[in-house]
């Protein structure tokens, strides 16, 4: 009786955190090559879409995001990087277009596909807006996104 009782708690048990698990919903394909590619990520959190997976963690210090597709296929590297790692040209180019005030930079990211191909973002803040810029290495700027608050 006591190892029926037992086994039951340990079947409601995996099965409760099997629910709150996010990475329950995670398919096996993207678990796998989640795990070659970046072994010592630590504190990971998967976000699951229909469209996308995304694996958010931290890596020798870095903050970092993942994105792969239903297939699980690697689409995206995304990591926050420091305002002055930007080319040179973009970090003119904004400072002469969004001055601080009344712009305010939030977010600086720089996101890498697999096949190497790199571009930066960049997400600033006034009263009125969020606006998201997209810089391309060789120091272009253009606006992605801008959202009204």
């Amino acid at each position: 009786m006591k190892k029926i009782l037992f086994l039951a708690l340990i079947t409601v048990s995996i099965t409760a955190t099997a629910a709150i698990d996010p990475a329950s919903n995670v398919s096996f394909a993207v678990l796998n090559n989640f795990t070659a590619k970046f072994l010592k990520a630590e504190n990971v959190d998967w976000k699951v879409t229909d469209r996308f997976i995304k694996a958010s963690f931290t890596l020798h210090g870095k903050e970092m995001n993942v994105f792969y597709d239903n297939y699980g296929d690697l689409t995206a590297i995304t990591t926050k990087i420091q305002f002055d790692k930007l080319p040179q040209r973009a970090i003119m180019a904004i400072g002469l277009k969004y001055p601080y005030p009344p712009y305010k930079l939030t977010d600086c990211i720089e996101m890498q596909t697999p096949n190497g191909e790199r571009n930066y973002y960049v997400s600033l803040l006034t009263e009125n807006e969020n606006i998201v810029l997209e810089i391309t290495p060789s120091g272009n700027v253009s606006t992605f996104k801008r959202l009204s608050l």
